[in-house]
């Protein structure tokens, strides 16, 4: 009789957000504790920085580069072909808004022709079985050569081919019949994308409301999904102590004697105007329109660029911040790596702001934890309503996904700067108003508040691990298409 051969876990880490949400929440710990004879690979692109490779060092763990990949040739015909089904059905709000405004990512030549002819790649959308022709036709040989090396029992991806460098890896898993989890999906993945998610053999999801997303609207069975909360979000739960607001404000070149303002900023390709924003905020701390003294906390998004901001430097009032680590950039641009004190920074800021204010930002959540009133912005140099719904910031707000935070009641929107300025100062004024909807926020996007949904991610990856482990792990040679 062939003995069980020692689990193996090939792991994309596609960029260093994922690397903070999921790695450094503790799951790999807790899977190499768990499971005493697992092997690793952290196949990402932070695999070439000597700080990352050096933190997550174990004897039971390997580094692989994770290459950028972007669908061509066959394999790009055959998606833009998916794309124009799936876009077809136009199953979410925010779907039909962006394909409404003419969002980039929509932009197909010959859209209608190529979805009749998607049609035939799937006929049955609802099964959620997008990828299975191109699967079986395109070949990735980086990738068969990684498994040929490490024999995976398991492919745990960030998400099921949201990620384009993640997709060899899993369209490789499935090829040889390797089971895939992905463990680092965001509260919108499953409602604003413009293509469809892979069907992979488990989805890791915050909550409820996710797993019920994933089983209407991507065909996943219920028994497919594992609700075990965000697991970036466990610092904020566990009973970490906080930076003193003194101590916070030094680190943080702020006044601790002022009111804390902060602005967390998202790419500017979504909303080009921060400046706007920082501009009418600042006049209005300077001229007493704002009611208490106040300083501006301004932190840029890891995918904003710092440079944009370089006119404040030095000015009264403002401090402009991008704390996190530059690192080897990835397939998705993404250059910076979130690490264990980005995050406690965050929780820092998020816990001593006043108020915080963002574009539709999954910030909003965060805030809602730490009971810190959020306003979000739906005007840019025009008031929102002054021009087209399709064109302006106010449709974000509409998305399906954020839909959830407002009609909860946790945010105030602002669709004027002089709207702004009221709302800063309501929460000024009243810190608790709106704390209610705060609270349904967190019971409903977070599921569970004691910290441990790290401890759920690594049980469930485990349970795959040692679930399913393999006599012999297949090779290219004997890879059957499932």
């Amino acid at each position: 009789m062939t003995a069980a051969a020692a689990p193996s876990l090939l792991w994309t880490i596609p960029n260093g957000s994922s690397a903070g949400n999921v790695l450094r929440s503790g799951v790999l710990a807790r899977l190499l504790e768990e499971v005493r004879d697992l092997r690793v690979a952290l196949v990402s692109p932070l695999a070439a920085d000597p700080a990352f490779t050096g933190e997550f060092a174990h004897p039971r763990v390997a580094f692989e580069p994770l290459p950028p990949h972007v669908p061509s040739g066959l394999e790009g015909r055959l998606l833009s072909l998916v794309q124009a089904r799936y876009l077809e059905a136009r199953t979410t709000e925010t779907i039909r808004i962006k394909l409404a405004a003419g969002h980039a990512g929509a932009a197909l030549r010959f859209r209608r022709v190529k979805a009749l002819a998607g049609r035939a790649l799937s006929p049955r959308p609802d099964s959620g079985r997008w990828y299975d022709v191109s699967d079986r036709l395109v070949g990735d040989p980086d990738a068969e050569r990684l498994f040929d090396r490490h024999r995976p029992t398991l492919v745990a991806a960030s998400t099921p081919g949201l990620i384009f460098a993640e997709i060899p890896m899993l369209r490789t898993a499935r090829r040889r019949g390797v089971r895939a989890m992905a463990v680092d999906l965001s509260w919108d993945n499953l409602t604003n994308k413009l293509f469809p998610i892979r069907r992979i053999d488990r989805l890791a999801v915050w909550n409820r409301t996710m797993k019920r997303e994933a089983q209407e609207l991507h065909g996943y069975d219920g028994g497919e999904i594992e609700v075990v909360g965000p697991p970036q979000f466990d610092r904020y739960f566990n009973g970490e102590k906080r930076s003193s607001r003194v101590e916070f404000c030094r680190r943080s070149g702020l006044d601790p004697s002022r009111r804390l303002l902060t602005l967390t900023t998202i790419p500017a390709e979504a909303y080009p105007r921060h400046d706007v924003v920082i501009d009418r905020l600042l006049d209005a701390i300077r001229s007493g329109a704002i009611a208490e003294p106040c300083d501006l906390l301004v932190r840029v998004h890891p995918r904003d660029d710092l440079r944009a901001y370089d006119r404040y430097a030095g000015a009264p009032h403002i401090v402009v911040e991008k704390p996190f680590r530059e690192s080897a950039r990835s397939g998705d641009g993404h250059g910076v790596d979130v690490t264990a004190e980005n995050t406690r920074h965050l929780a820092d800021t998020l816990y001593h702001s006043d108020v915080v204010l963002n574009v539709a930002s999954t910030i909003a959540i965060e805030a809602s934890i730490f009971d810190t009133p959020v306003v979000n912005i739906a005007f840019d140099e025009e008031a929102a309503e002054a021009r087209p719904f399709l064109t302006s910031p106010l449709r974000y707000y509409s998305y399906t996904h954020y839909q959830q935070i407002v009609r909860a009641g946790a945010v105030r929107i602002a669709k004027s700067a002089g709207e702004m300025i009221d709302l800063v100062n309501g929460y000024l004024a009243d810190p608790s108003k709106d704390a209610a909807g705060r609270r349904r926020v967190v019971v409903e996007q977070c599921e569970f508040t004691d910290g441990r949904s790290a401890e759920r991610l690594a049980g469930a990856m485990a349970a795959e691990l040692i679930g399913h482990r393999m006599a012999a792990p297949c090779t290219q040679a004997d890879a059957v298409l499932r």
